[in-house]
């Protein structure tokens, strides 16, 4: 998700977000995501939690009509990494 925060400043300059920022976000949302011994569980709790936190924060911030820009790079990139859908 880092990587498509950071391409929001070619749609508008205004939108320059540093790693710091994104790291406290992130470093938030794990030590406010719940805690579980199983890893797999504990693991998707923190992937909901991060990807919730920074999606949220990060709209706040967007002019309306580039949420959906936003909200669709994301999925794209999630499904990417997921083999999904491929780059073609």
């Amino acid at each position: 998700m880092y990587f498509v925060i950071a391409d929001l400043a070619g749609i508008d300059p205004m939108y320059q977000y540093s790693l710091k920022y994104v790291k406290r976000l992130f470093n938030t949302a794990i030590e406010k995501s719940e805690k579980n011994d199983d890893l797999q569980t504990r693991l998707n709790t923190l992937i909901q939690n991060i990807t919730k936190t920074l999606y949220t924060n990060v709209s706040r911030g967007l002019f309306e009509a580039h949420k959906m820009i936003f909200s669709f790079l994301n999925i794209t990139s999630i499904n990417r990494q997921s083999k999904l859908i491929d780059e073609d």
